[in-house]
């Protein structure tokens, strides 16, 4: 298990959660944040206590992918399953960030 890519992806989930923070703090009561960004754009609004929630445990999903994937991988040689989870968790840090401001912006705010 590569710690590197532990630690790193571990700074990342402690950003989702700063991201929550964020939102939470942000957001007027009753305010909606999308979960799904599609096709045609945001998309699958949600009530903000619920979509504050769940961006946060897709990435601790995905760091507990990442830890069952490298101490696997760390037994059979192969690393990509450990660098792949890293960069995923980049891309939903940043889709999350996203999906806040486009909540922001839905509610009025700048």
């Amino acid at each position: 298990m590569d710690i590197g890519l532990l630690a790193g992806s571990g700074i990342v989930v402690l950003a989702l959660v700063a991201i929550s923070i964020y939102g939470a703090r942000t957001l007027p009561p009753g305010s909606m944040v999308p979960v799904h960004h599609g096709i045609g754009g945001w998309n699958n609004w949600q009530p903000k206590k619920l979509a504050l929630i769940i961006w946060p445990a897709t990435g601790v999903l995905v760091f507990g992918i990442l830890i069952a994937a490298s101490s696997s991988a760390s037994s059979s040689g192969k690393t990509t399953p450990a660098v792949i989870a890293p960069i995923v968790l980049l891309v939903i840090a940043f889709s999350y960030y996203g999906a806040i401001r486009a909540a922001i912006r839905q509610s009025g705010g700048n």
